[in-house]
């Protein structure tokens, strides 16, 4: 099994930067995820709090960034992704997008290299591995429809497909709540793949209802998320070495993010 960077404040600042990529302005930014244990696709990897920074840069279109999991505590004898190496970086992960829009349509095409090597037990550098991956969402819509989907082209070498919706619900004038549905879908990533295989088998992995909402802090945007997991595959039913077969799992955070326009990008 293997990790992957998957947060969602980032693709909506990728789709920004690239709304006005007609201005031609370089964008630099930073988010700090903090999170009372780290989920990807459905997946626990760490049943403990941690610390997911990114630092990105954005212009014509394109935005990269290098992203970490950061374990603050030695999690012995919980789920964690730094085994028994104790507190310290357990993954550190760097990604390129393009994002454009076409009418009410957003999409994004990107690549993800996904590196263990600060690991000496738990994930290690046998982990290591990258995959394409693209996203579409229609806007001007009730609700708003969106599917990713990647292919892992190195290690797994399988297809991990996510459709989801999303609804902003005015609660009062100045107070947006997002309301988001998803469903994992998995197309080759199960046992008998690879020895890192990331899933029991292909088919339904999970569903996850999530709220979410933001808002400023002078320079800074803070956005609280909380999630309801509802599991499927085996693998997304083991949340903690306690709990190797449970259905459902809550989970939560905050991210802090804070973005710089450089001014116009050189020709």
């Amino acid at each position: 099994m293997r990790i992957l960077r998957m947060a969602g404040g980032l693709s909506v600042v990728a789709l920004a930067a690239a709304g006005s990529a007609s201005a031609q302005t370089a964008t630099i930014g930073f988010d700090a995820a903090f999170n009372s244990a780290y989920v990807w696709r459905g997946l626990t990897y760490t049943n403990k709090p941690v610390l997911q920074p990114d630092v990105w840069l954005s212009a014509y279109g394109f935005t990269g960034g290098v992203w970490a999991n950061i374990e603050p505590g030695a999690y012995t004898g919980d789920i964690s992704e730094n085994g028994s190496d104790g507190a310290g970086i357990a993954e550190i992960d760097g990604w390129i997008e393009y994002a454009r829009s076409s009418g009410n349509a957003n999409w994004k095409l990107g690549w993800t290299i996904y590196t263990f090597d600060t690991n000496n037990s738990g994930f290690t550098a046998f982990y290591d591995t990258h995959e394409f991956y693209g996203q579409i969402s229609i806007g001007g819509l009730p609700i708003t429809p969106t599917l990713y989907a990647a292919y892992d082209v190195d290690k797994v070498k399988g297809a991990y497909i996510q459709p989801s919706v999303s609804y902003g619900w005015k609660a009062s004038p100045s107070l947006t709540i997002n309301l988001g549905a998803l469903a994992g879908i998995v197309a080759g990533q199960e046992v008998g793949t690879d020895p890192s295989a990331n899933f029991a088998k292909s088919g339904l992995s999970h569903v996850d209802l999530s709220a979410s909402t933001s808002f400023a802090a002078g320079p800074l945007s803070i956005a609280p998320a909380f999630h309801v997991q509802f599991n499927h595959d085996t693998f997304t039913k083991v949340v903690s070495p306690t709990k190797p077969d449970e259905s459902v799992k809550f989970w939560g955070g905050i991210t802090l993010s804070w973005s710089h326009g450089l001014g116009a990008a050189s020709e």
